[in-house]
């Protein structure tokens, strides 16, 4: 089951790139519902899974639909890995931008600020 949810989620991505979006997003949607069910919901794997489909969202400016994704999947990655992690870091970034694109500036600066490493 693995090896399937690795094609599964690598055809995802390149649908994604091609935008193909709506052969995407079941894929993606798929690869989600094996992640909780395999690891659970608050596992890693799972936040990148969210974030995967978050991205999916935001490149068709569903942001309504990325925003809830990426929370969760932050959430995830600060409580399971800490804040510093790249994972988690990657994910801020990726809400980061969303928050841009969506014209929340505020929201952006604050989650850009944590996202820099402190001295």
């Amino acid at each position: 089951m693995r090896a399937a949810l690795k094609y599964m989620s690598i055809l995802a991505r390149v649908y994604r790139n091609q935008r193909r979006y709506a052969e995407a997003e079941p894929l993606y949607q798929r690869a989600l519902s094996i992640r909780e069910q395999q690891v659970g919901p608050e596992h890693p794997d799972t936040a990148n899974s969210l974030n995967s489909l978050a991205l999916l969202y935001q490149d068709q400016r569903r942001y309504a639909g990325a925003e809830p994704l990426y929370q969760q999947a932050l959430s995830i990655c600060e409580q399971q890995l800490g804040p510093a992690h790249p994972d988690t870091l990657m994910i801020r970034g990726n809400y980061t931008a969303l928050l841009r694109a969506m014209r929340r500036d505020t929201g952006a600066a604050g989650h850009e600020a944590e996202n820099k490493p402190s001295s």
